[in-house]
């Protein structure tokens, strides 16, 4: 099952643990379903501004984006790291294996995570980006090629499915699979593995959401074409640390 027809064709028959397990297969990775796959995921196009689709090789390297899934309201990180990200294993909350497929494009690095910390909600908003991803060796933790959470120091690999490597948060942040489609260059965002916090998200900063996005539409999945843009035009405030 490698190709992408056939992907969407198995994430909708199956369900929860689809997404996980076609994508899986296309990366030529062993089947090992999460604890928690996102049911019904959308499938959305990854688009810039001017609403031209989001080009894999225009990526600009070491791209810390932003875009919107798999609601209105949650922020995800898009990331075109220095090389290739193999597929890993990794563990959610309660300890559960599950395989993070890898990365996309033709140099198979680019990668995407939900940008809300798994130690405590932190997240990546108008006013303030807590979550980057810097290639350089950050001040508050030393480390560098990370995503590190700026609110209470928790560090993330990207390049191994968020794996946690410094820091309180105890698993790694929900990873968002992307689909690249070779013949036009474009990204698909189309599911998310990991461990579940949209709950917890949505119940934490519920007043906040609902200002931003409104009442009916931030837990609202997103569809169609989502845009995607640099974190620090997106929010006033990108903080690096």
């Amino acid at each position: 099952m490698s190709n992408s027809t056939d992907r969407r064709d198995f994430i909708r028959l199956c369900g929860k643990t689809a997404a996980a397990v076609a994508v899986a297969r296309a990366a030529g990775t062993p089947l090992m379903a999460p604890a928690f796959a996102l049911e019904n995921a959308p499938r959305v196009r990854l688009v810039t501004k001017d609403g031209g689709p989001l080009k894999a090789r225009e990526l600009p390297l070491y791209a810390n984006w932003i875009f919107h899934y798999p609601y209105h309201s949650s922020p995800a990180l898009l990331i075109k790291l220095d090389d290739p990200a193999p597929p890993t294993e990794v563990e959610d909350k309660d300890g559960k294996a599950y395989q993070w497929p890898g990365g996309v494009g033709p140099d198979k690095n680019i990668v995407s995570y939900a940008a809300i910390c798994a130690h405590a909600l932190s997240y990546d908003s108008r006013e303030s980006a807590f979550l980057n991803y810097r290639r350089k060796r950050n001040q508050m933790t030393g480390h560098g090629r990370v995503i590190t959470c700026c609110a209470h120091a928790s560090v993330y690999d990207p390049a191994a499915g968020a794996r946690v490597l410094a820091g309180p948060a105890k698993f790694p942040l929900a990873a968002v699979l992307l689909e690249h489609k070779p013949d036009t260059d474009e990204l698909y965002a189309v599911g998310l593995i990991g461990s579940e916090l949209y709950g917890e998200f949505f119940k934490a900063y519920r007043k906040e959401l609902r200002k931003q996005f409104g009442r009916a539409k931030y837990r609202k999945m997103v569809q169609g074409d989502v845009i995607a843009m640099p974190v620090a035009e997106y929010s006033e405030d990108a903080i690096e640390c």
